[in-house]
């Protein structure tokens, strides 16, 4: 009987958890995003911009023992109507997340993401002086799936890491990698296969 009673308060702290930092944060948001299963959310979630976002099923956001919990959030934001964000299957993250996409983000199932990580698909001002105010160039992102990234890591645009790999602590990602490495350094280039 103590089981099942642990097991019930359980589900419905659970729920109560999803409720309130995954569906209460996205009532009124103008993004569409769709899931498989409502996502386990352990910090709050919030889904922005205009695009749209899709989840796959046992995906987590947050981790309440994480590190840095209290008063962050997890947020993906697809800028602009034609934006998309996808994210796969059994994807988790720890807290402080902000996926970013203009164009199109692409994450990989069983992939993990560390704390204060920033995926952003383009430069969001113009490099030149004059156009500073408008928006840079666009790209994409492509993350493999059973990719591990590590905290305070930053991957822009126009970037793809192959399955399996491994982005260390700190790294700031631009270009293509490819499956099975160790990837880290500012700029990043490959440290050791694996």
């Amino acid at each position: 009987m103590k089981i099942f009673l642990i097991f019930i308060y359980n589900k419905v702290k659970a729920s109560k958890q999803r409720f309130i930092n995954f569906v209460f944060p996205n009532l009124f948001t103008k993004a569409t995003y769709s899931y498989v299963t409502v996502p386990s959310c352990q910090q709050r979630t919030e889904i922005t911009g205009q695009g749209k976002v899709t989840i796959g099923k046992k995906c987590g956001f947050g981790y309440r023992i994480g590190g840095f919990w209290r008063n962050g959030c997890v947020e993906l934001q697809a800028r602009y109507r034609n934006a998309e964000i996808i994210i796969g299957n059994n994807v988790y993250t720890n807290n402080n997340i902000f996926i970013c996409a203009a164009n199109l983000i692409t994450v990989g199932n069983n992939t993990r993401i560390g704390q204060n990580v920033c995926i952003m698909d383009f430069e969001a001002h113009g490099t030149n002086p004059l156009e500073r105010s408008k928006t840079g160039t666009i790209g994409t992102v492509e993350i493999g799936e059973n990719v591990w990234i590590g905290n305070n890591v930053t991957i822009l645009k126009n970037t793809k890491i192959g399955k399996n790999s491994i982005v260390a602590t700190g790294a700031v990602v631009n270009g293509i990698f490819p499956e099975n490495v160790i990837i880290g350094g500012i700029p990043a280039k490959i440290i050791k296969s694996l």
